[in-house]
């Protein structure tokens, strides 16, 4: 019975691979025949929605569970994760801003695949196991990548990546949440930010902002003051 189990379980996770990695294909082959910038826009997202999709088929096909949901275990505080950046990047650029939250978006696609599905399917597995595996997979997944020193650099980041934004899952159950974390490394590494002083700043802000939002225990507070 466990054997039939563990078979099941594992070709669940060949299926949502296989459509995310094919989806990622398709989208990288034809990126260059979009000329104009809303469907530079749209395959760009299109190349994050392998994961989500995979996800989601392999769901209702397996019958599956979701680990996490889109706002987990708090809506407002999943709400006020994505408006605290969009709020700063509004008031500095307000063009930057909206650049934003298609990184917010685009990350989301991906954390419905890497942490609302895969992390819950590997929960049960030893922790460094699961990182090694969920990262190797979000590795090959971007298929135009190098396997150089920039390579190993690139799988050191996604496993760390892996292991943090994991953390978040775990704790808060909010894709919200884990695609704003998935965010911060997207946003700078594909918009031209030069990290000046005052940059630094507003990044260690956010970041500090949001542990606070979602690790200090708000409602016994309240309830006390109430």
């Amino acid at each position: 019975m466990k054997t039939k189990v563990a078979i099941r379980k594992w070709l669940a996770i060949a299926l949502f691979y296989v459509i995310a990695v094919v989806i990622r294909a398709l989208a990288l082959r034809f990126q260059d025949l979009q000329a104009d910038t809303f469907m530079v826009w749209l395959w760009s997202w299109a190349r994050g929605i392998g994961p989500c999709l995979g996800a989601i088929v392999t769901v209702l096909v397996f019958k599956r569970e979701f680990y996490c949901s889109i706002t987990g275990t708090s809506i407002w505080k999943s709400v006020v994760s994505v408006l605290l950046p969009f709020a700063i990047c509004f008031f500095l650029n307000r063009e930057l801003s909206f650049t934003l939250l298609g990184f917010i978006f685009y990350s989301f696609l991906e954390e419905v695949g890497w942490r609302g599905y895969l992390q819950g399917e590997l929960k049960e597995m030893n922790t460094a196991l699961r990182i090694l595996i969920i990262g190797l997979m979000w590795f090959f997944w971007h298929i135009d990548i190098n396997f150089g020193i920039g390579g190993i650099i690139f799988l050191a980041v996604l496993l760390l990546g892996t292991w943090g934004i994991g953390c978040i899952a775990r704790d808060t159950k909010s894709l919200a949440a884990c695609a704003c974390f998935h965010t911060l490394f997207n946003f700078s590494n594909q918009s031209g930010i030069t990290f000046t002083p005052t940059v630094i700043a507003l990044y260690v802000t956010v970041i500090a902002s949001w542990f606070i939002i979602w690790y200090v225990p708000w409602e016994k507070i309240l309830s006390r003051k109430g």
